[in-house]
């Protein structure tokens, strides 16, 4: 799931929390239920704002990682630094955080100290009619946002597909002419082990599917060798 699909489920949570929290404000007066739903109703949509400014913090983390790392094309240099520049629905939603917690706090106060009643009232109506328009601008940036991603990614696997198409084994460099004889006159020394070693210099005890093999694979590099000396490599 993306970013997008967790920000809108907390939303649609938030939403019917806040009309619920203001309704029962405004019906049933400093009521328990008022008091829980509001409490509730705060630490949520506090948590939903956040969700979107730590996504917006590691969005600009990865994408100025993606800049260092890869030659991006200019057209996405521009979006980046205009995404880096506009900072978009970080107060929106910051504001829209601490307008919230300012109407529990308010409403607690209320109950303790004795403040007004309206003040408490008027200051929740704007705090959701504020929250509620944070909410779809929050939405709108985050969209965006995650098109920038997809974009980025999109243009990043491009890069490494023509990375990997540029790269082919004929790049490397062949192997010397002198390192094929090495290993043609290797090729004999099982053969020398087992018949000096083993076999205490007798010859005759050692299989011939062992000189086979061994003459095979110093014939094989010693052909290498030629074709490398003929390339100009030795």
């Amino acid at each position: 799931m993306r970013m997008t699909h967790y920000f809108l489920g907390m939303a649609v949570l938030t939403v019917p929390a806040l009309l619920a929290t203001a309704g029962t404000g405004l019906l049933g007066g400093g009521s328990e239920l008022h008091v829980s739903l509001g409490l509730c109703t705060a630490i949520f949509t506090v948590a939903t704002h956040t969700l979107l400014i730590m996504f917006m913090i590691v969005t600009g983390k990865v994408l100025k990682a993606a800049m260092a790392s890869r030659p991006l094309p200019p057209t996405f240099l521009g979006e980046l630094n205009a995404f880096f520049a506009e900072k978009r629905a970080y107060p929106v939603s910051a504001l829209a955080a601490v307008s919230i917690v300012a109407v529990a706090v308010l409403g607690y106060a209320q109950r303790g100290f004795g403040l007004p009643a309206e003040a408490h009232m008027l200051l929740g109506i704007a705090a959701l009619a504020f929250n509620l328009w944070a909410l779809t601008l929050e939405l709108a940036a985050l969209r965006d946002t995650q098109g920038l991603l997809d974009r980025t990614a999109h243009a990043l696997d491009a890069l490494d597909r023509e990375r990997t198409t540029e790269l082919s084994f004929e790049d490397e460099p062949p192997v010397p002419a002198r390192t094929w004889m090495i290993l043609a006159g290797s090729a004999w020394l099982p053969y020398l082990y087992w018949a000096l070693i083993e076999w205490k210099g007798d010859f005759a005890r050692v299989s011939l599917l062992l000189p086979l093999a061994c003459g095979t694979a110093s014939v094989l590099a010693f052909l290498k060798a030629l074709g490398a000396r003929r390339r100009g490599t030795a």
